[in-house]
Parts: structure tokens; sequence; C-alpha cells
């Protein structure tokens, strides 16, 4: 018993101290609430106990945001019932962190209004037809994709989001 209860004290020492980060996460030690070090990478890392450090883990893999129906005015005035989606990644966790806290929800929110900013203003750009023609050369769907896009990546590295936007696409 007294080689059982040893073993099991190393195993709660060693929970203590340590903290393991995946290959798709990224962490963030705070020590006293402020973000200390250099965000740690994959692997087994040693951290002081809870009161001194925390440790915050972040997903790396890309995550997915849609947009709800809206309406939105086209340049010769037609409404335009428009859903957008986006790909995105954290990509600075220094940046990401003071910003969001540990929070997907909040920056998800920010990035939302960012992307109802963007193609709010690029639809209004446009007319009807580039995106509804029986004329294929008046179509301009991939075009208005990019620009929608080069607007968020603008508005996000202007603001110090720490995120990566990676794509972005009309759903209907």
């Amino acid at each position: 018993t007294i080689v059982v209860g040893v073993l099991l004290l190393i195993v709660f020492v060693l929970l203590l101290f340590v903290y393991q980060v995946r290959k798709s996460q990224v962490a963030i030690v705070t020590t006293f609430g402020k973000a200390t070090g250099e965000p740690a990478g994959p692997g087994a890392h040693l951290k002081w106990p809870w009161p001194i450090q925390k440790v915050y883990k972040f997903d790396q893999r890309i995550h997915n945001l849609e947009s709800k129906f809206e309406q939105v005015l086209t340049a010769d005035g037609y409404n335009l019932l428009l859903a957008v989606y986006v790909g995105w990644s954290i990509e600075q966790p220094k940046l990401f962190f003071p910003r969001f806290g540990d929070s997907i929800r909040t920056a998800e929110e920010s990035l939302d209004d960012l992307l109802r900013n963007a193609y709010s203003s690029v639809v209004g750009q446009h007319p009807f037809g580039h995106f509804v023609s029986a004329d294929e050369t008046m179509l301009k769907f991939i075009e208005i994709e990019k620009e929608m896009l080069d607007r968020i990546q603008a508005g996000v590295r202007t603001n110090n989001y720490g995120i990566d936007v990676r794509f972005l696409g009309i759903k209907k």
C-alpha cells in the first residue's frame, strides 16, 4: 500500500506541474492573470500550480462561421437575401488572448460584425445582374467573394484580432 500511495502522490504532483498540448492546439500560460512567455506548441510542458499559473488552450484548426440570412440592397436597388460563410483560425494567440480571452464565441461575434459590414458594402456596389443572370459573362460571384474576403482580412489585421480568415463564400 505504501508503494501504491507513493505512485499516486507522484501522479498527483505531476498533474499539478505538467500540462499537455495536442498537435492541433496552442497554449497560452498566464501568471497571475497576465500572459507570459511564448505560446506553447505540442507536447508536455511545465507550469506552476493553479493559483500562480493557468493554462488556456486554443484550437488552431479552421473554425466555420455562417451568417444568418439578411436583406442587402444591390447598387440598382434590388433586395437580395444573402447568407455567407467564413473559415477562420487562430494564428496569433498572443493577440487573440488579450482581445477575446478564451472565448471563441466572442471572437465569432466580432468577426460576424466585420462580415456583415463587408458584405453590405460590397453587395451595395454591384448590380443585381452580377448575382443572378442568364448571361454567364454578367455573373461576378468569384470577384464579389474575393472583395468580401479582402475587406474582412483587412478589418481583422487592422483590429489586431490574431485571426486569419482563410476563405469566404456566399452560401445562399
